[in-house]
């Protein structure tokens, strides 16, 4: 069965390095609960955990529930963020967190224990392994 794997890059790269907010046409930070959830998300994510690398070593594991949120684990053993994922119309995959705000890479399903590198729309570029969890 393929499974795609690229939001949880996102994610990982997020909680990595830079910081930006979801903000409101007035300017004001836009509270983690009250982010747009997205209209549809990959049912193969439904359920699934990745494993998120960079560079630097940092290593973040990212659950994506059937429902459409999903939660980082940050550095296994250590605090969750929640957040939501989604698809968008130009077949990419997103994800959504504050601080973070959106990020999105390209779709390509992948298969559990297969590890492939992705580049996000911010060029971050993360190596992301499906588990069997």
């Amino acid at each position: 069965m393929k499974i795609a794997a690229i939001p949880a890059a996102l994610a990982l790269g997020a909680l990595s390095g830079c910081m930006t907010y979801e903000v409101d046409e007035s300017g004001v930070i836009v509270p983690d609960e009250q982010l747009e959830p997205y209209a549809e998300w990959p049912s193969e994510l439904s359920g699934r955990t990745v494993r998120v690398e960079t560079d630097d070593g940092t290593v973040n594991e990212i659950n994506f529930a059937p429902d459409g949120t999903m939660t980082i684990l940050v550095d296994p053993g250590g605090p969750t963020v929640q957040g939501i994922y989604g698809m968008r119309d130009d077949n990419t995959v997103c994800v959504n967190f504050v601080p973070r705000g959106e990020e999105c890479w390209p779709y390509r399903p992948m298969q559990v224990g297969e590890t492939m590198m992705v580049t996000s729309n911010r060029g971050q570029e993360l190596r992301v392994t499906m588990l069997d969890k």
